[in-house]
């Protein structure tokens, strides 16, 4: 009985896709030139991007407001928020404080979307802010 010896060279490569799927592949090709190829099962997906939220807000016409700050949880922590539906006078930044004095009185309903800058997911949410005059 012949005793057939071959040797393999293993490649390995991880493959980030458009949804935020790691893959890892792995070749093994022949020393004779042939090539076989494996996949390994994809990572678990990243864990969802969230948005928090305060809750209802309130405030007086004229008087500054408590600065509010949002945030989003997820693993990178690198966020870019937009916030629209404000009072008149309150003003927010791209990190997801919200901060001034309001110049009308009325009822108002806040709507805010972060997005994960690496990976472009988004995540939104949406509170009311009553200004009394």
């Amino acid at each position: 009985m012949r005793r057939l010896q071959r040797s393999l060279t293993f490649v390995a490569a991880l493959v980030l896709s458009s949804g935020g799927l790691v893959a890892a592949t792995q070749e093994a090709a022949a020393a004779t030139g042939g090539a076989a190829g494996a996949v390994v099962s994809p990572a678990d997906p990243k864990p969802p991007l969230t948005a928090s939220n305060p809750g209802p807000q309130t405030g007086a016409a004229g008087v500054p407001v408590t600065p509010v700050q949002l945030y989003c949880y997820h693993q990178n922590y690198i966020c870019d928020w937009t916030i629209t539906g404000l009072p008149p006078g309150l003003t927010y930044t791209s990190y997801g404080k919200i901060s001034g004095t309001p110049t009308a009185a009325g009822y108002y309903t806040v709507n805010g979307t972060v997005k994960d800058v690496i990976d472009q997911r988004t995540a939104t949410t949406s509170f009311a802010w009553t200004i009394t005059p």
